[in-house]
């Protein structure tokens, strides 16, 4: 008897723990896409990347045009030394294969130029995420287009926006979608 009276003690308590640990998660979302589009600076990024793609990317097809003519002409001239021929033929053969392969060339190096430029703002966003979900009470924090099935859980981006001290603009939340709440006040 006493066996049972302490198994059942021992399962009301734990049943206890289990709905007071449940009942202490708190689930919201966030895009890190999102915290980076509000952020003040952000527009100056945007206008180095289209700057880098005028300045660098736009201007380098016709200098690899250019030198691609220059070397392919110094290698087929009859007074070029065979030295020299061999060494501006390779050099002409890598423009030609930069030129070729252009469209993936320029893409890879606006990409690297983009990261290089927006992994601040991308770490500085996930450190806000992550401070606003602690400063709230937030256990669980998930990208909400990331999940397939979700339950719904409070937009963090308004809470993310008012520590920024920026205002959101308009329509960036508060409309109801299957799965997205506001934040409780």
């Amino acid at each position: 008897m006493k066996k049972v009276l302490s198994l059942v003690a021992a399962s009301f308590i734990l049943a206890l723990i289990g709905n007071n640990a449940t009942a202490q998660n708190k689930f919201g979302h966030a895009s890190l896409e999102d915290v980076v589009a509000i952020m003040p600076d952000i527009k100056k990024a945007d206008s180095l990347l289209q700057k880098f793609r005028k300045d660098s990317l736009d201007n380098a097809l016709p200098f690899y045009l250019s030198e691609y003519k220059r070397k392919d002409s110094i290698a087929k001239s009859p007074a070029t030394p065979s030295a020299i021929k061999q060494q501006v033929q390779q050099e002409a053969a890598q423009y030609m294969q930069i030129i070729q392969n252009w469209e993936a060339y320029s893409q890879n190096e606006f990409q690297r130029k983009q990261a290089e430029i927006l992994n601040p703002y991308f770490s500085k966003a996930f450190q806000l995420i992550n401070e606003v979900a602690k400063e709230n009470g937030y256990t669980w924090v998930f990208k909400q287009d990331a999940l397939l099935v979700a339950p719904q859980t409070d937009d963090l981006l308004p809470l993310i926006a008012k520590k920024m001290g920026v205002k959101l603009p308009a329509g960036a939340t508060g409309v109801e979608q299957p799965g997205k709440t506001a934040p409780k006040k």
